[in-house]
């Protein structure tokens, strides 16, 4: 085979799905309209790069010594939806946007909402956490407006909703296989 042949196939190739690809999902998606459906597979991606590191996060808070009552698998859409908009410099979607996607999962109940109380355990001491790691981290009272935006990952269903998971990691290929 020539090497333009090789690069005519290359070039020409179908792009292979990631994880962190919207649409994937085996639930209904909401009925949107197709600006709608756009922006909200725009927050599904980002939210996916969040639920794959989901455990990862978990082991992050975990190590700080507390023993805090979760399953260990945690994200904070508002953490993501910051990250959006740093990327898009302001012009993504909206945060009712993000909010619909959390919504969704929460209703197929692969995301449940941290209770107050424990938000507020660990925002805390993720505040505590920047201030111990930045020297130079002084905004107003350490919090950062997404510190209480707290959900834990159900993995069993949020692998119902997203097979495509198990290929994720090492800990989403654990969870697969429990």
């Amino acid at each position: 085979m020539s090497r333009l042949s090789e690069w005519w196939k290359r070039a020409n190739a179908k792009p292979k799905p990631t994880v962190w690809d919207s649409g994937r999902a085996t639930i209904p998606y909401p009925g949107l309209s197709r600006r709608d459906l756009a922006a909200f597979g725009r927050c599904e991606t980002y939210l996916l790069r969040e639920i794959v590191d989901a455990r990862s996060w978990g082991r992050q808070v975990d190590s700080r010594g507390v023993a805090f009552p979760t399953n260990g698998w945690l994200i904070m859409p508002g953490r993501v939806y910051s990250a959006l908009m740093d990327d898009t410099k302001g012009s993504g979607p909206k945060r009712a946007v993000m909010d619909t996607v959390v919504a969704w999962l929460a209703d197929a109940g692969a995301l449940t909402r941290l209770p107050e109380r424990t938000r507020a355990d660990i925002a805390k001491s993720n505040v505590a956490e920047r201030l111990r790691d930045y020297a130079g981290y002084i905004p107003d009272d350490g919090t950062r407006h997404w510190d209480n935006d707290m959900w834990q990952v159900n993995p069993e269903q949020m692998l119902v909703v997203y097979p495509h998971l198990a290929d994720a990691n090492i800990d989403w290929k654990r969870a697969a296989s429990e």
